[in-house]
């Protein structure tokens, strides 16, 4: 740490002076809120005498003159004066950083940023210990120092200018982190028939569906996570090494009860809970992942991925996949992206054994129009499972469309997307009943995402997205409906 000489200390040139002998260096704009001199008349004032505003300033056209020995002094008079004072470390940090002293840098510019007290003192902070970060090869905080500039961005110049730093530092960086946590309240938790009768089209029978087969109301808590490690690169080219896990938790409103399955002219048993944890899963898994560019305007990517799923605190089955994903630029700066994957899945405590295969083909822009100018984004995917369980055969097509404007409601931005889905299970039967061409499904659903792009940590803004689903299918059982409302945090670029 800087030390200030124990003599009696006297500035014996005025302030003025200091500011014209620092013409000729760049004054950090972070600085640049210090007030200006009251006067230019030349005149000796003592340290004990000079207010702080006169001390800041003379501190900072001594830093930016490069008189390093003279702006530590003076930055540890504005730090005797207040141990808070954002200039003070702020010009430790620059002076300690300028003789590779990192260690004090990244603590002064850390405690610059956290008693900053406007958006621009936060934006320099932020800069200064980004760059004491890469000069210690920490890219991953160099990387949450880049979100504090986007955050505090004085101007869209200045935010871009951070969007490509994180950027930059994120391909560059050996280890990548993805975390999403979601929160969200629905009136169909468990995917739950709105009647409960179950009627099946071209029969005459009619079932009577359980407790636990109803829509019941709560909340599914969600995390998705997953990190990586790169193992190997070229210009063109990266492999990455990573784990990833999924949790899925819900929480029934109230106690919902049911009455557990009996045979008829038995005595009814007495009725039990339905528990949270039946409807609970959780997969964990690992991959292997090659990307490589051809171009600039072409990208593929191969992903080779294992892993177990839990279904209810029981293990459930083991996985196995692949996956090919590319992107194209096409001309206009349209995005055209497809993807293939399958997927083996052996069910464990039963010959069961899945096998599924996807295809999407993705289409996205920007429109820029004087007239509804934004994103926009539309897509089809195809799906198969291969079963030799007759009930879970199925395939699927959807299709779905999403828009971005550009235009905010205040100072909220918003999303909307909509889509719709056939699905076709044509072995599934319902105790030797089997309906025309199977059980068919057919699914609609829209929702609205809100978020506001100036509120948030980090470059991180909470996100609001209110959801809506409507099945109607040939089986009542799966004829359902759901509002929900899903809470997370989203990046703001």
């Amino acid at each position: 740490m800087w030390r200030a000489p124990d003599r009696a200390l006297r500035l014996g040139l005025t302030v003025a002076t200091l500011c014209l002998a620092a013409g000729g260096g760049a004054t950090p704009p972070a600085l640049a809120e210090a007030p200006p001199p009251q006067s230019s008349r030349s005149e000796t004032i003592s340290l004990a005498d000079a207010s702080t505003e006169q001390i800041a300033v003379a501190a900072t056209q001594a830093l930016a003159a490069q008189q390093t020995d003279l702006a530590v002094m003076l930055a540890e008079v504005l730090l005797q004066r207040d141990p808070k004072n954002p200039l003070g470390h702020y010009i430790f940090a620059r002076a300690s950083l300028l003789v590779r002293d990192t260690a004090t840098a990244r603590e002064a510019a850390r405690r610059s940023f956290f008693t900053a007290q406007t958006p621009v003192q936060h934006y320099e902070a932020a800069r200064l210990a980004g760059q004491v970060a890469v000069a210690d090869q920490r890219l991953g905080a160099a990387q949450f120092w880049a979100r504090q500039t986007i955050q505090f961005a004085p101007d869209p110049r200045a935010r871009a200018v951070g969007i490509s730093d994180f950027r930059r530092l994120r391909a560059a960086s050996p280890t990548a982190f993805r975390f999403k946590l979601g929160i969200r309240p629905s009136n169909n938790v468990n995917g739950g028939a709105e009647e409960r009768t179950n009627v099946i089209d071209g029969f005459d029978a009619v079932g009577w569906l359980s407790d636990d087969a109803m829509a019941l109301p709560g909340v599914v808590g969600t995390l998705d996570a997953e990190v990586s490690r790169r193992i190997a690169h070229t210009p063109e080219s990266e492999t990455r090494l990573g784990f990833s896990l999924y949790a899925r938790a819900v929480d029934f409103e109230g106690r919902p009860m049911m009455v557990p399955a009996y045979t008829p002219g038995d005595p009814a048993p007495d009725p039990v809970e339905i528990r949270n944890s039946d409807y609970s899963s959780t997969s964990l898994g690992t991959h292997l992942e090659h990307s490589r560019s051809f171009g600039t305007t072409f990208g593929l990517q191969a992903r080779l991925e294992t892993g177990r799923n839990w279904q209810a605190g029981q293990q459930a089955y083991d996985w196995i996949g692949a996956e090919v994903q590319g992107t194209k630029i096409l001309t206009g700066g349209n995005r055209l992206s497809f993807a293939l994957a399958q997927e083996e899945r052996n069910w464990q405590g039963s010959p069961r054994n899945d096998t599924r295969r996807a295809l999407s083909l993705g289409l996205s822009g920007r429109r820029t129009a004087d007239h509804l100018p934004g994103d926009w984004r539309i897509g089809v995917s195809a799906s198969q499972l291969e079963s030799n369980f007759t009930q879970a055969r199925d395939w699927t097509l959807t299709g779905s469309a999403g828009f971005t404007p550009k235009a905010q409601l205040g100072p909220l931005a918003m999303t909307f997307s909509a889509g719709f889905s056939t699905s076709v299970y044509p072995d599934y039967t319902v105790i030797g009943f089997h309906p025309d061409g199977g059980r068919q499904d057919e699914t609609a659903f829209a929702e609205i995402g809100i978020w506001a792009p100036k509120v948030g940590v980090a470059a991180f803004t909470p996100e609001m997205r209110l959801q809506a689903v409507q099945v109607e299918s040939n089986i009542s059982r799966f004829t359902r409906s759901e509002l929900s409302m899903t809470l997370g945090w989203r990046s703001s670029f």
